[in-house]
Order: structure tokens, then C-alpha cells, then sequence
């Protein structure tokens, strides 16, 4: 093998371990890429679900203090009323920020869902 040919091949084996770290790195950044969408995809999923969680609970609990408010008739019975709808309002508000949250959801799964990783 003379001095050249051996040179060459060196020099192809450093090109070819180059690319091979090319390809490597591409796909670590790739693959970091994926978790990171897959992370804040499930982070604003479950936003989502404590968003609907409370926006019931909250508008169940002031419908059911307004049905109670009937059976309850005593000195303070505008304290039962007050606290009903005040739980309602937050009911509603809660659902308003859920449905801000949808659409970011919505926004960023357009943003981001359809890139070729």
C-alpha cells in the first residue's frame, strides 16, 4: 500500500466519521425537539382538563347552594344566594380562561403539530 493511497483512506475515514457525527447530532436535536413538544403538549392537556374540572365543580357547587337556598330561610338567607351565584360567576370564569387555553392549545398544535421531524 503506498503512502498516498493509505493518506486517502485516512482522510475517508475522517470524512465518514464526520458525517457520521453530523447525522448523529441532527438526530439528538431532532429527537430533543420531539420531547419538547410532546412535554408542553401534555402540560397544556392537563391545563386543560384542571380548566374543566373546576369550571364543574365550582358551577355545580353554586347551582346546588341555589337549590338548597330554598330550604334554607333564616336570618341570613341572602348569605346562601350570594355565595351561589359569586360560585357561579367563578364557574363562568374559569370557563372563559379554559376556553382561552383551548385555543392556545389549538394554536400551538398548528404552530407545531404538522412539522416533519
Amino acid at each position: 500500500m503506498s503512502k498516498s493511497s493509505f493518506e486517502q483512506k485516512i482522510e475517508q475515514g475522517f470524512y465518514t466519521i464526520g458525517r457520521q457525527r453530523d447525522q448523529l447530532a441532527s438526530e439528538k436535536r431532532k429527537l430533543a425537539r420531539q420531547l419538547r413538544y410532546a412535554q408542553h403538549s401534555a402540560r397544556l392537556t392537563s391545563l386543560s382538563k384542571q380548566y374543566d374540572f373546576g369550571m364543574v365543580f365550582f358551577a355545580a357547587m353554586g347551582a346546588v347552594s341555589l337549590i338548597l337556598f330554598d330550604a334554607n330561610s333564616g336570618s341570613d338567607a341572602w348569605l346562601t344566594p350570594v355565595l351561589a351565584v359569586s360560585m357561579m360567576l367563578l364557574g363562568g370564569a374559569i370557563a372563559f380562561r379554559g376556553r382561552k387555553m383551548l385555543n392556545r392549545i389549538r394554536y400551538f398544535q398548528e404552530r407545531f403539530g404538522n412539522w416533519q421531524f
